[in-house]
């Protein structure tokens, strides 16, 4: 694609190739697919990528204002009513937590939003100090508890943000990395290492850190000096590939890089604000990792389609299929439409 394109016409692009080919309108309603044609089920409709959507379209409309686009989102939002029967809620607290995200983001649904940080409010385990990954489950996890923390922290509950924040700092934070693992099962940590939690984790800790970013001395401080060691960590770890995230393919993994690319680029942006240079070189850290990334999704698309992993050409096969490989390359590329406008304001 075009390689003299700014960061807005590559967002902009990437915004309708999933609207064109994902999105269908009914009536007052809209929704999207899962897939295209040759993915299993590609009629599929899904709360987790739907959360998702709202948000990304939220970013768009922040980025590229326009009529069309605040119609469309109450239409996506009038879908998930429908779809969930006015519910807006599942068993699953990760998903709802993303929910609640989007809806703080697009201005959408208030009482929705309310009820959906009640709901998280309510099902932390006193015993553990977390959330668990959904109802009944013995699994504590960041997926939940990230995500979680920053509605809670959004509504008010900022005591049980940092909570949740302390909770994942003392029980997931892997020693020998500094990155943030899956989560705990019945006291077995779950290892695994994947972008979302680290970006969501940045998100978490910039939100409650806020007031105490031009301030080494304020009590949230810890939660920037957090932030700034995640940085560092997500740096190394991407190190050895060029900066580029590692994948996780299709599905729910599609999204996973984008949602690091996001946080990833708020951290650019606030950690500039600190008082001293470490945040100015952490912040062009982030900037760097969240541009490298959107520059090779870019480099990679093929009409309007991304790849789920940026070190390979898109192909109208497979994994790029999915909804949600091209909701994630447009959270990236989006990303970086936040960082050139930071600089040009």
């Amino acid at each position: 694609m075009d390689a003299d394109a700014t960061a807005q016409q590559r967002a902009a692009t990437a915004e309708r190739a999933v609207l064109d080919r994902y999105l269908r309108r009914y009536g007052p309603v809209a929704w999207a697919h899962a897939a295209v044609p040759g993915r299993e089920n590609p009629r599929t409709w899904h709360y987790w990528w739907h959360a998702h959507l709202l948000h990304v379209l939220a970013d768009a409309e922040t980025h590229r204002p326009d009529a069309r686009r605040r119609r469309l989102i109450r239409r996506v939002a009038r879908g998930v009513t429908l779809r969930t029967l006015g519910r807006w809620t599942t068993p699953f607290y990760d998903d709802i937590a993303w929910m609640g995200l989007a809806l703080a983001e697009s201005g959408r649904h208030p009482r929705a939003l309310r009820k959906i940080a009640r709901t998280l409010a309510d099902a932390v385990d006193p015993t553990v100090g977390a959330l668990p990954w959904r109802v009944d489950s013995a699994l504590y996890n960041a997926p939940a508890n990230a995500p979680g923390g920053m509605v809670l922290a959004l509504t008010g509950r900022r005591t049980e943000a940092a909570g949740l924040a302390g909770w994942m700092a003392s029980v997931l934070d892997d020693p020998s990395s500094h990155l943030v693992r899956d989560g705990i099962e019945h006291g077995v940590t779950r290892p695994e290492l994947w972008t979302y939690n680290q970006g969501a984790v940045i998100g978490l800790e910039l939100m409650i850190g806020g007031p105490a970013l031009a301030d080494p001395a304020h009590d949230e401080w810890s939660h920037i000096e957090r932030t700034r060691a995640l940085v560092r960590a997500v740096e190394r770890w991407c190190a050895d590939d060029d900066g580029l995230f590692p994948a996780a393919g299709g599905g729910d993994g599609g999204l996973f890089a984008g949602i690091l690319a996001r946080y990833l680029a708020q951290a650019a942006r606030d950690l500039a604000k600190g008082p001293d240079a470490e945040g100015d070189v952490l912040a062009r850290t982030a900037r760097r990792l969240v541009e490298r990334n959107a520059d090779a999704l870019w480099v990679g698309g093929r009409e309007g389609l991304f790849s789920a992993d940026p070190r390979r050409p898109a192909r109208a096969e497979g994994d790029d299929l999915d909804l949600s490989v091209q909701l994630g390359a447009w959270i990236t590329l989006e990303a970086a439409v936040g960082l050139e406008r930071a600089v040009t304001s």
